[in-house]
């Protein structure tokens, strides 16, 4: 049977060497003394070929038989399998022949700890796998889980979480009240006069937000939960607080550069008493404030006015002005509106109104790159945060701006 490559013969080789083992075996009758007629289609040369041992022909005869039951069980599958996509149900054999692919790619995508482990690894100078490698060159984008780290630290900061914060990719336009008229009582009968409404915009750009910090080399060493913690928070909190300063006085010196709600309303809308502020003062200042705002009203104040002169303020009657949430003793009500105790608050101003009026929005989200060019000879590596925002007071008169009496 060595002789013979069985899975390497086609059907017809199949049949033409079954024909030489029934000649074999009319040719060894013929050598007993019976007398045969030999098989005129068979191949002299493969006949010759063939073993004489009995036992050897039939191995051979099983094996050529199971060959061609393999050949017709194949041809057939391939015939159904033809049948199926004609008849439109191919797709259950595709979807099986790609789950594997798809499971290998899954371990590499932006929510697995697999990328995250790559992408950490990689900021840290270390070395990284082929596959490693491959995932994180693909696409720089920054973990969905260490994404969403920065997200949180962001969204902890209460200025930040008052504001209309979104994450719209590119350039973002907001309709804005103009000249909007009250509605009209009509009598039964009566018909309505259209009122001339307009419309204005708020377009929100993409300006750079970039905040560096140099560390040295020895980061590699820490753990890969270790280093994401100490990134976003060197990281993440830097921009945080360049936010938080955009939300209030701005974020730069280009004309329409993240314009604050100081450099929105130039002009104060309220002055309090220069010694000190009252009670009378803050009920004025919210009184500036029309209604249809109160209900998401805030005050921001800076930290010297707020526990130097609002904190121990009493109303006409001796009650207290300032009371403490209970559910977080750090957070304040002043008269029932919350507060929040800002450092980014230019000295003596008050700022009270909806912060919902403004509008901030990542057009790209903070992504985070390492270089080891920046500082080679210090043996140190230089890493970078970098996220394109915008931000902009869509509606003037949802917030009142106070400043002290000169």
């Amino acid at each position: 049977m060595e002789e013979f490559n069985l899975e390497a013969m086609s059907v017809e080789e199949l049949d033409a060497l079954l024909k030489a083992v029934e000649a074999k075996l009319q040719q060894l009758a013929g050598e007993g003394g019976e007398e045969r007629e030999e098989d005129p289609e068979a191949d002299p040369e493969l006949v010759e070929k063939l073993p004489e041992d009995i036992d050897e022909l039939e191995k051979i005869v099983e094996a050529a038989e199971g060959r061609k039951a393999s050949i017709r069980e194949t041809a057939e599958k391939r015939s159904r399998l033809i049948s199926r996509i004609a008849a439109g149900e191919a797709g259950k054999t595709i979807r099986k022949f790609e789950e594997p692919a798809k499971e290998e790619t899954k371990m590499f995508e932006l929510d697995s700890k697999e990328y995250r482990s790559a992408f950490l690894k990689k900021l840290q100078g270390k070395p990284l796998t082929a596959e490693e490698r491959t995932a994180v060159t693909a696409t720089a984008a920054i973990p969905t889980e260490t994404m969403n780290q920065i997200v949180h630290k962001l969204e902890e900061n209460p200025l930040i979480a008052a504001v209309d914060l979104t994450h719209i990719p590119g350039y973002v336009s907001y309709p804005a009240e103009d000249t909007i008229n009250d509605a009209a009582w009509v009598a039964m009968g009566t018909a309505s006069t259209d009122s001339a409404d307009t419309l204005a915009a708020v377009n929100l750009g993409a300006y750079k937000l970039i905040k560096t910090v140099e560390i040295g080399a020895d980061v590699s060493a820490m753990s890969i939960d270790a280093f994401e913690e100490w990134l976003v928070a060197r990281l993440a909190n830097k921009i945080e607080k360049a936010v938080d300063a955009g939300i209030l006085n701005g974020g730069g010196s280009t004309s329409g550069e993240c314009l604050g709600i100081k450099t929105s309303k130039t002009t104060a809308d309220y002055k309090y008493t220069k010694a000190a502020m009252t009670w009378k003062d803050l009920c004025a200042i919210i009184g500036k404030l029309p209604g249809q705002y109160h209900n998401g009203a805030s005050f921001v104040l800076p930290p010297a006015l707020f526990f130097g002169e609002v904190l121990g303020m009493t109303d006409s009657t001796g009650n207290r002005v300032v009371v403490n949430d209970p559910q977080e003793p750090r957070k304040y009500n002043v008269l029932g509106f919350p507060c929040i105790v800002d450092g980014n608050a230019a000295t003596d101003e008050v700022y009270f109104g909806d912060l919902k009026a403004y509008k901030f929005n990542f057009a790209k989200d903070p992504e985070v790159k390492c270089s080891e060019d920046a500082e080679f000879r210090k043996g140190s590596n230089v890493w970078r945060a970098m996220a394109l925002a915008d931000g902009k007071l869509a509606d003037q008169n949802a917030i009142i701006r106070a400043i002290r009496s000169t």
